[in-house]
């Protein structure tokens, strides 16, 4: 049988610094690779994925930014997405975030119609969510196909995705970080030795990302002194940043700061629901990294309860803080949200003494990319290691500013009008459901329990005045306005509205009504409609935390408004600084990182059409490097399928029994000698295992039992003198392993009738099973696997407390006695040294460990 059928289309994302979103089918199987969108939400933009949308199986998303999920809401709700979604528990939970803080920044400037915040929650609860390294098979179309989120850095669960059907191994991985953060590890994908862990090692297909083809970061270290000497420019400083994801390096890091150095003047976050992005992150801790998981060991405190970072909602708050302060606020792109105003209405930008630092590059067209494009403009050329310095603006920027305009006059009375009626038709409909359930729950107590009309809803009255002023009855009355004359009535029975009240009866008594005990002072609703909490985070009358507390005030606010657009010019006279903290690897740890995964076909997205090119070029100018690299564009598909005949043979029980198996990575492999053969007039291959003879006598006497045939797993057996009474030559057809036509998949083939057949086909059968038998007798054990002696001296001999050094030309000695060589040209491993020294086995047993032996 052929492999696998595999094609991948970029919908987005491809030869420029877009929205990550890709198809990658696996032969009937279609699933998606991030669903993402900027926070223009310009429904144009989607419209490959809208082609293809409904005939998606499965999506998997790796990040919590709206570049990998912004679009999965609105894909769920308009264009007929019915996959099943897979992600880790903090991309469903920021991601979510990340939605509720965009919409609402829209929703601040504009009549954001696209989608609303019941979008998200049904997109986001249909989440399935998976822990790393957790292996999960998918089913449908997709069955048969296992996906495996590993660590990518960069964002709490942050995700790079092994996609694995027989034997090809595909690996998802962008947006990926190989150095350690303030508060994640690096990636999985590269270990300290610079070595890759075996499961990634030599994938069919990896489709990785040239976002940063053409950078070089100078080190982490220096780029934090840049970061924190700005800060201390004597003015404010604006640092625009996401919602939810790598804000968060930025807040621990800042806090911490603050703490050591006792600085005084305010840090803020500013972002439509930053206790809800503290409360997630403080119950995210085991996806943290070791400095964050250490400090909580050691102080017993979460380092996400910040001791002095103010979390803000309004732009109002701001006014509590006078003076110079740092405020990191959402949204990155400053096309939107509470950065974009502090800058524009709050006289930040025509201020000198302020400060922008830009941590991200945001996308061409937007104003924080103009901004550090001026930045880049202004330092000019830097080298690899160097951070660039502050650059001082003094220019006038036209931009569109967008903002909401009370209502006056007659046009606030219309408007309150029209609120008013909808408001009671939305009463007056939630009376009759709440008056038809109480009508339900009543019926189904027990009917015995009639006790008068006795009733312990103290709302009762309110719903039967709205019933009886909307004129409505409890049954259906067929033509009620009509008069049916004298001789005819008519056949309407009006009733008004009216409801048989009786106690309710459980199976403790009488039910307890928890409004009738309640008094005055504990019933009364707290400010803003929730109860206060501890710390200033918002809770329900249950103490439970709900999602969308953070909003209830900000979306439910002065909606007496109408939103107007008006170009305006705009003075900027601030200083501007680029810190790059955007958590990615660079160009040279790409590099090393796709040298030591060595995939077989490579993939480049998500990158400038110059960038992805460059990159290309560079890896093609690597010698052990595949030479099979694709740059795809928007909308184009690729036929990477690989060309391979393997056929899928189910082993019984019994046979499964026999065989030993040695585990190599992630693999249980055993040797079997066998011949796969196609029988004339049939397309299913058959399995063939070579006949032991054994020479048992019968236990009553009788005479010598030999093996017929071996045909596949199941040994037939005669009786001699039997055999020699039958007239002519039997072949015992048995339970032959064979792959269907049908479904292609193995089966056990059902016994054949007995045919006769030639001597001479019999005599070919026999030198066949002669053949066999030989080769099994004649096996000699293989390794199987490859090793790196640079992995084995750091890992292996060095837990095992043998010192070894390099010598030579790659010569590895072992305590002094024992040399490991491995030749280039044929792979083979040398180990020379003395058998009388117990360091000879002890090397040698643990170079055996390495592969798999059978």
């Amino acid at each position: 049988m052929e492999s696998n059928y595999i094609r991948f289309t970029a919908l987005s994302g491809a030869k420029s610094e877009s929205a990550l979103c890709y198809l990658l089918e696996i032969d009937e199987a279609k699933i998606l690779l991030d669903c993402g969108w900027n926070d223009a939400f310009d429904v144009e933009d989607l419209k490959q994925l809208k082609r293809v949308a409904k005939d998606v199986d499965a999506c998997l998303l790796s990040h919590a930014t709206l570049h990998h999920l912004g679009a999965l809401a609105y894909a769920k709700s308009y264009l007929g997405l019915r996959a099943q979604t897979y992600a880790t528990f903090p991309v469903m939970d920021m991601g979510r975030l990340s939605l509720y803080d965009s919409w609402q920044s829209k929703r601040a400037t504009e009549d954001f119609t696209t989608f609303n915040l019941e979008d998200i929650d049904q997109a986001f609860e249909a989440i399935t969510c998976l822990r790393y390294q957790q292996p999960t098979e998918l089913a449908g179309k997709c069955k048969g196909i296992t996906i495996t989120a590993s660590s990518a850095g960069h964002t709490v669960g942050g995700t790079i995705w092994k996609i694995s059907k027989d034997t090809e191994s595909i690996l998802y991985a962008v947006d990926y970080n190989h150095r350690k953060d303030k508060h994640l590890d690096g990636t999985v994908l590269l270990q300290t030795d610079g070595s890759a862990p075996q499961e990634f090692q030599r994938p069919s297909l990896m489709i990785t990302d040239a976002f940063n083809s053409q950078q070089i970061q100078p080190s982490r270290l220096s780029r934090d002194k840049a970061l924190l000497a700005t800060l201390n420019s004597g003015g404010s400083v604006l640092l625009p940043t996401d919602s939810s994801t790598r804000v968060l390096e930025l807040a621990y890091m800042l806090d911490s700061y603050w703490m050591s150095c006792r600085i005084r003047y305010p840090l803020i976050l500013l972002t439509n629901f930053s206790y809800r992005t503290a409360h997630f992150a403080t119950s995210m801790m085991e996806w943290m990294g070791d400095t964050v998981s250490s400090q909580l060991t050691e102080t017993r405190e979460n380092p996400f309860q910040f001791k002095y970072l103010r979390l803000c909602q309004r732009l109002s708050d701001l006014d509590k803080y006078p003076g110079p302060k740092v405020v990191l606020a959402s949204n990155l792109s400053m096309e939107t949200g509470f950065a974009r105003e502090v800058f524009l209405k709050m006289n930040w930008s025509d201020n000198p003494k302020n400060t922008l630092i830009l941590t991200e590059r945001a996308l061409p067209g937007e104003l924080a990319r103009y901004l550090y494009d001026e930045w880049k403009q202004g330092v000019g050329e830097l080298s690899p290691k160097e951070v660039g310095g502050e650059v001082q603006l003094d220019s006038v920027l036209r931009l569109n500013v967008d903002k909401k305009v009370l209502l006056e006059g007659q046009e606030l009375a219309d408007f309150m009008a029209a609120q008013e009626a909808r408001l009671e038709r939305e009463r007056a409909d939630a009376a009759l459901l709440e008056r038809n359930r109480r009508t339900l729950l009543e019926e189904e107590s027990d009917s015995d329990e009639d006790e008068g009309s006795i009733d312990g809803d103290s709302n009762l009255a309110e719903i039967d005045m709205l019933l009886t002023k909307s004129g409505s009855h409890d049954v259906y009355m067929k033509d009620a306005t009509k008069s049916g004359g004298f001789f005819k009535q008519t056949q309407s029975y009006r009733m008004f509205p009216y409801v048989e009240r009786r106690k309710k009866i459980d199976d403790y008594g009488e039910s307890i009504v928890v409004e009738h005990f309640l008094s005055a002072s504990s019933s009364a609703p707290q400010e803003g409609g929730r109860a206060g909490g501890v710390n200033g985070k918002d809770v329900d009358m249950n103490g439970d935390s709900r999602m969308r507390d953070d909003q209830d005030d900000v979306a439910m606010g002065d909606e007496n408004g109408d939103y107007v657009s008006a170009q305006e010019d705009v003075a900027v006279r601030c200083k501007v600084r680029y810190v790059d903290l955007e958590g990615r690897a660079d160009e040279s740890a790409m590099k090393t990182i796709l040298q030591a995964i060595a995939p077989r076909k490579l993939i480049l997205i998500h990158g400038t059409e110059r960038g992805t090119n460059a990159l290309c070029d560079t890896y093609l100018e690597v010698s052990d490097m595949t030479r099979e690299i694709y740059t795809p564009g928007v909308g184009e598909s690729l036929n990477v399928s690989e060309v391979t005949n393997m056929y899928k043979i189910n082993l019984t029980d019994a046979l499964l029994s026999s065989l030993t198996f040695s585990r190599l990575g992630e693999y249980d492999l055993a040797y079997l000698v066998g011949q796969v053969q196609i029988p004339t007039g049939s397309t299913a291959p058959v399995l063939t295992m070579p006949a032991v003879v054994a020479g048992n006598q019968d236990a009553h006497g009788g005479g010598a039992k030999k093996l017929l045939t071996g045909a596949g797993d199941t040994l037939m057996v005669e009786d001699q003198q039997q055999q020699e009474q039958q007239q002519g030559l039997l072949e015992q057809g048995s339970g032959a392993l064979a792959l269907s036509s049908g479904d292609m998949s193995a089966a056990a083939a059902a016994a054949a009738p007995s045919t006769v057949i030639s001597v001479q086909q019999q005599q070919l059968q026999q030198q066949q099973q002669q053949q066999l038998e030989m080769l099994a007798r004649e096996h000699q054990p293989v390794f199987v696997g490859d090793i790196r002696l640079t992995e084995f001296k750091n890992r292996v001999l060095k837990q095992a407390g043998i010192e070894a050094e390099f010598m030579g030309e790659g010569v590895l000695v072992c305590n002094g006695v024992v040399a490991v060589r491995k030749v280039e040209e044929t792979g083979q491993i040398l180990l020379e040294g003395s058998p009388m020294s117990n360091d000879y086995y002890e090397v040698r047993r643990l170079l055996y460990s390495q592969f798999a032996l059978l």
